[in-house]
């Protein structure tokens, strides 16, 4: 897998993660809306499953984000830290192909590009925390 193309997809979940939380819709009812093969120009295999992981994950990837975001409920989260944070979470417990380590670096970085000052430090310690306490 070209490295660009994964990190093109990954964004491009990101972005799907973001719409679906705007549109309060994660039931996967309206998948052609975000899921149109016109538009996926990068891993389609690799968005197709992410996009079925979000919907089939998403209350179990939000109660992990609440629990490991100290302070902070899930509604008062920035969206875009959000988006990356269930985006990076799904590879980091789903993705067996992936190592956790990109997975974080990965957030880390659509964090600086996307987010606040504050978001890359905030998306890291969330990640962090969770990956290092969901692998004891």
């Amino acid at each position: 897998m070209n490295v660009n193309k994964r990190k093109l997809a990954r964004e491009h979940m990101m972005k799907v993660a973001f719409q679906m939380d705007a549109r309060n819709d994660f039931r996967g009812e309206d998948r052609e809306v975000y899921m149109d093969r016109e538009k996926i120009k990068y891993d389609k295999k690799y968005c197709e499953k992410m996009y079925e992981l979000l919907v089939a994950h998403h209350d179990e990837i939000d109660c992990k984000i609440s629990e490991y975001s100290k302070d902070w409920e899930i509604s008062r989260i920035p969206k875009i830290d959000l988006s990356v944070i269930r985006t990076a979470l799904i590879e980091i417990l789903y993705f067996d192909d992936i190592d956790p380590a990109i997975s974080i670096n990965e957030a880390v970085n659509m964090a600086k590009k996307y987010g606040l000052d504050t978001s890359p430090g905030f998306v890291n310690a969330v990640l962090g925390a969770i990956y290092k306490n969901e692998n004891k």
